[in-house]
C-alpha cells in the first residue's frame, strides 16, 4: 500500500505529530514530525532504535551531548539512555524500534 507521509502527518502546536507506519512482533516503525523549536520531551527506549531524518534538521540530546542530525542521515539510539529531540527546522523523521 502506498502512503504519502507528509500528507498523512498532522503537525500540531501542542505536541509532536506522530503516525504509525508498521507494528509487528519484531519491530515498531513510527513517523514523528516536529515544528521548528518543538521538543519531543526527554524519554528512553527499552530496546535499541534507529532514527532516520527524512526532512529538516533535529538536535538530539543524550547524556549532556547534543548532536544535530540532518535530512537523509541516521542516528542509532541505545536502549535505556534518556534523550530528547528538538526540531531545529520543521522536521520529519522515522523511528524504527526493535522489540525485545
Amino acid at each position: 500500500m502506498k502512503m504519502n507521509i507528509p500528507e498523512q502527518l498532522e503537525f500540531k502546536d501542542d505536541k509532536p505529530a506522530t503516525l504509525q507506519l508498521k507494528n509487528t512482533d519484531k519491530q515498531h516503525t513510527i513517523v514523528i514530525g516536529l515544528k521548528k523549536g518543538q521538543i519531543l520531551k526527554k524519554h528512553f527506549s527499552a530496546t535499541p532504535a534507529l532514527l532516520i531524518v527524512l526532512k529538516g534538521l533535529i538536535a538530539f540530546e543524550m547524556e549532556g551531548t547534543t548532536t544535530q542530525v540532518a535530512a537523509l542521515n541516521t542516528f542509532d539510539i541505545p536502549p535505556t539512555i534518556p534523550h530528547e529531540v528538538t526540531g531545529v527546522e520543521e522536521s520529519i523523521f522515522l523511528l524504527i524500534k526493535d522489540k525485545a
